[in-house]
């Protein structure tokens, strides 16, 4: 603990000089603010408050667009290496928060301040972080759909969740096995997963059937094909897209999920309380996708898709309750989004059984009906499994990253 101190203000300082650099090249107000801010946070080290304060909310936000901003620097100057800066880049901006998240955040005691700082770090500082600008590189490429996927935020992500849980005591499950030297528990969660796929299937294929058999079987695999995405501009991009989301709000899902566990360790809806909460934190985001121009979403369709995510943000949630697992939930997130960007322009047909804004609202109540009942249905016929892995997962470990 003590040598990734001493990390951190190494990285404080390696900062500053970033920063009089990054002033330099653009000469911007906000330069002149985030020196500032590095400088007084070397100066007020030994204040504990205003410092934690200060590397919380503002330090991350100067660590991981100082990367970006100097990655752009050197790529203006040394176009030829551009490949090269971008892969540095991106195993920086991975790893860049590790230092701040386990000596800073590894700080807050309180589960409540804990989840808040986490919905900043990940919904403010990562997510709503600028994309590097590529250049001289394919337009359609995969260098250029992977930066604008934001997957390497995504792994960011990943990341800080990986090192705050751990810092706080609780040990990070990717794959708890729950289900080892239990047969039909294990078959039962194949099933469940089964389903969830299938769901994911009828959710994407029902909003674009145009006869009744169309919504529960005889799909029309050829209404998808990632290489004629309607709204990306490539495969590269609806599988990259894809994989960022699986990652990215899933690690988030994961992390809200165990601090509103915590935070209502003692109330009697304390899983219920959980997993209606960790839902709306991963739905509310989504508003974002109305300014998201790559995805030229309309506001009525992210209101539309808000309700969506918030019906799949509770079976999500219960999954990973009941699994103790992490990756199933990508998984199916992940399928999921490819097979919603991998929709073409002929299924913006308007004759569909769901067609106009009545029928749109109509499909999306009955996806949302669809999530909460198979949601409802493993809390009820999971309870006991489920409880055992609550206590698992909000086990405090002491570890060499946890701060005494």
């Amino acid at each position: 603990m003590s040598k990734m101190k001493k990390v951190f203000q190494i990285q404080l300082y390696l900062n500053i000089l970033i920063a009089i650099i990054i002033l330099i090249s653009y000469h911007t107000v906000k330069d002149w603010i985030y020196l500032g801010i590095l400088v007084a946070a070397v100066l007020v080290s030994k204040n504990k408050k205003i410092s934690q304060l200060i590397n919380t909310v503002l330090i991350p936000m100067i660590f991981i667009e100082q990367v970006r901003d100097l990655g752009n620097i050197l790529m203006q100057h040394l176009s030829k290496l551009t490949i090269l800066i971008f892969w540095i880049y991106a195993l920086v901006t991975v790893i860049v928060l590790i230092p701040v998240t386990i000596v800073e955040y590894g700080k807050i005691k309180k589960p409540i301040w804990r989840l808040i700082a986490s919905v900043w770090m990940i919904n403010v500082v990562i997510m709503y972080c600028h994309l590097l600008t590529l250049k001289n590189v394919n337009p359609d490429g995969f260098l250029m759909s992977l930066n604008k996927s934001g997957l390497v935020y995504a792994l960011a992500i990943l990341v800080y969740v990986y090192f705050a849980v751990k810092s706080w005591g609780y040990e990070f499950y990717f794959n708890l096995p729950t289900f080892k030297g239990k047969k039909l528990q294990l078959l039962s969660f194949i099933l469940i997963f089964g389903l969830a796929i299938w769901i994911s299937f009828f959710e994407v294929f029902s909003e674009f059937a145009q006869r009744w058999q169309e919504l529960f079987w005889n799909w029309d695999f050829s209404l998808l094909d990632p290489t004629e995405p309607v709204f990306l501009k490539n495969a590269w991009s609806v599988y990259l897209y894809s994989i960022e989301a699986g990652i990215g709000e899933e690690a988030a899902r994961y992390i809200n999920l165990i601090l509103l566990l915590v935070l209502f360790k003692n109330k009697k809806w304390q899983i219920n309380g959980a997993v209606l909460g960790s839902a709306i934190l991963f739905a509310l985001p989504h508003i974002g996708n109305a300014f998201a121009s790559e995805l030229k979403q309309t506001s009525l369709a992210t209101v539309f898709q808000v309700i969506d995510t918030f019906g799949f943000g509770c079976f999500a949630a219960v999954l990973i309750l009941y699994s103790g697992k992490l990756w199933p939930t990508m998984i199916i997130h992940t399928l999921h989004d490819i097979l919603v960007f991998s929709e073409t322009p002929l299924t913006q047909d308007s004759v569909d059984i769901f067609g106009g804004n009545t029928g749109q609202f109509t499909h999306v109540i009955i996806n949302l009906v669809l999530w909460v009942s198979f949601t409802i249905f493993i809390l009820i016929k999971n309870r006991k499994l489920i409880k055992q892995n609550v206590q698992i997962l909000t086990r405090v470990q002491k570890t060499d990253l946890t701060i005494s």
